[in-house]
């Protein structure tokens, strides 16, 4: 059965968006960060975010990115250490040295780019706007004088506050994760939640009152950040080339929304990361 609504769930992320080994051992942190902890990359996440990241019933941290990092880790000698935080909190922490690796479908950015070293992308989707059934909103048009909402720090807060003008939101409140925004969106707290094609969809399995309405025309090439500077950055993507040359990357896929990839999409394809010509 679950295998059953990931299928439908895959297929209708593609509808809806018109379709997206030991290395080295541990190294020196950059200047001004604490010393990472030998044979550990300490990876900073917010753990409310399915199906990437998120608690299973019994506690564990699972997802398909939970899954790719222990795969790319492997790869490259180390264990994962996972740091719980919220996703805004997630780049001063990489700033502090509190943290390697920044982990939570994070979008390419030409800022995050010049701010932050990043690796190949993983994964190409778009962004989407969820709203209940029941409301009268099926296009942004609708949504005049009307309070929206998207996870705090995330593109796709910052393309409600460059759009807000254009479409007359009343309000922009930032969300906590999907869940929180799910249950604004029952109270009546918010009309419209806006998040990445995969995220909605793979929360509408089990929220028939919910259905994305509406995409927006952006393209999100999902990363993974770390330090400006880091000497984990390289050895990093390489383990990602390598798990997507042998095949992890794409059963880790097929794990998580039924099917494999699509050829030359970016789950099996190795890519230039930012910065070499990516």
């Amino acid at each position: 059965m679950i295998a059953t609504l990931r299928l439908l769930l895959l297929v209708g992320v593609w509808i809806l968006i018109g379709a997206g080994v030991p290395l080295l051992p541990a190294l020196a942190q950059p200047a001004g960060s604490a010393p990472a902890t030998a044979g550990k990359l300490r990876v900073g996440t917010f753990p409310d975010n399915k199906p990437w990241e998120f608690h299973d019933q019994a506690g564990t941290l699972v997802g398909f990115e939970v899954d790719m990092i222990k795969a790319a880790a492997d790869r490259m000698g180390r264990s994962v250490e996972f740091v719980p935080m919220a996703f805004r909190d997630l780049f001063p922490a990489l700033e502090d040295g509190q943290i390697d690796v920044a982990m939570c479908s994070i979008s390419l950015t030409p800022e995050r780019e010049k701010r932050f070293d990043t690796t190949q992308t993983y994964y190409d989707t778009s962004q989407g706007m969820v709203v209940l059934t029941s409301s009268h909103i099926r296009t942004l048009a609708d949504l005049i004088g009307r309070t929206v909402s998207a996870e705090a720090g995330s593109t796709n807060e910052k393309w409600l506050v460059t759009h807000s003008a254009r479409y007359g939101f009343s309000q922009i409140v930032p969300a906590r994760g999907l869940d929180q925004a799910v249950q604004w969106l029952h109270e009546g707290k918010i009309d419209a939640y806006f998040g990445d094609m995969p995220a909605l969809m793979y929360r509408l399995l089990d929220a028939p009152e919910l259905a994305v309405v509406q995409r927006q025309s952006t393209y999100e090439r999902y990363t993974l950040t770390l330090p400006r500077g880091s000497p984990l950055t390289e050895p990093l993507d390489a383990a990602l080339s390598q798990i997507k040359q042998d095949g992890t990357l794409s059963a880790i896929h097929k794990r998580w929304f039924g099917a494999m990839p699509a050829p030359g999409s970016a789950v099996n394809t190795v890519r230039e990361r930012a910065g070499r010509g990516n």
